[in-house]
């Protein structure tokens, strides 16, 4: 198992999948996510989260047949299992949009939490599902659909081909304004690094708040660009504070 030391930093990448195989080569196992509740840590490595989004890039593009253009709504509190879809749909070059957002009837496939209300199913697309276990998996929801987890396991851990194309349109939110994957990680380009928190509420959407972007790339892409791990808390004031101090957290997602 590798583990780097805490000064390194991966080189800087113009896209998603770039960062991601950057990150993992340079870092290893070093935590990426980390996720503590009160029945327990939840962790991601680099490596372990790029094998998670290997898998589920696999079922995007042979199973769905999907790629640059194809559209992903998704639904979900900050977490590993967001953050894995999220990477999963960047790889690939699909654009996520929030499952809250009119668009969203429009998208190709649906990845919604288990207590979401969006909508069933994205119009003619598939719908799939993700909890709060250890796995990612949990009660299943009303409705339709498939657990991501269950569908995504069967999927090998060496990714498809990567859409390398720093100008693919990486989300829309729910006003419809489009950022770019180079434009996510530019906005972090600066950020100094060292272990960020996040307060993770079970029943917020993430995609579905004004700062969305800022916070998926806090969750999903800082890890990448920093090399320091993001830390989702789910805890009371008291908790959370001794969390932070347990866990060197340098600052708290605003």
């Amino acid at each position: 198992m590798r583990i780097a030391g805490p000064a390194s930093r991966p080189p800087t990448a113009q896209d998603v999948a770039a960062a991601l195989t950057g990150a993992v080569g340079l870092l290893g196992q070093r935590p990426a996510l980390t996720g503590l509740r009160p029945d327990g840590r939840r962790e991601q490595g680099f490596a372990s989260l790029a094998g998670w989004v290997a898998k589920g890039a696999n079922l995007l593009t042979i199973e769905l047949e999907l790629g640059p253009g194809s559209r992903v709504a998704l639904a979900g509190p900050a977490g590993w299992p967001l953050a894995a879809v999220t990477l999963s749909a960047w790889w690939i070059g699909a654009t996520v949009v929030p499952a809250s957002a009119a668009s969203a009837s429009s998208a190709d496939v649906s990845v919604l939490h288990a207590s979401s209300s969006g909508p069933a199913t994205a119009a003619g697309g598939e719908r799939f599902w993700f909890g709060d276990g250890l796995d990612g998996t949990g009660d299943a929801p009303s409705g339709s659909g498939e657990q991501w987890t269950d569908a995504v396991t069967p999927h090998g851990d060496r990714p498809p081909p990567a859409a390398h194309d720093s100008e693919l349109l990486a989300l829309v939110d729910d006003a419809g304004s489009g950022l770019t994957q180079a434009q996510l990680l530019r906005g972090l380009i600066d950020d100094e690094g060292g272990a960020l928190g996040i307060t993770r509420s079970q029943d917020e959407d993430v995609l579905a708040r004004a700062d969305a972007p800022a916070l998926l790339a806090a969750l999903a892409l800082r890890p990448l660009v920093t090399g320091s791990a993001t830390v989702i808390i789910d805890a009371d004031d008291e908790a959370r504070d001794a969390h932070g101090r347990a866990e060197r957290i340098v600052r708290w997602y605003a």
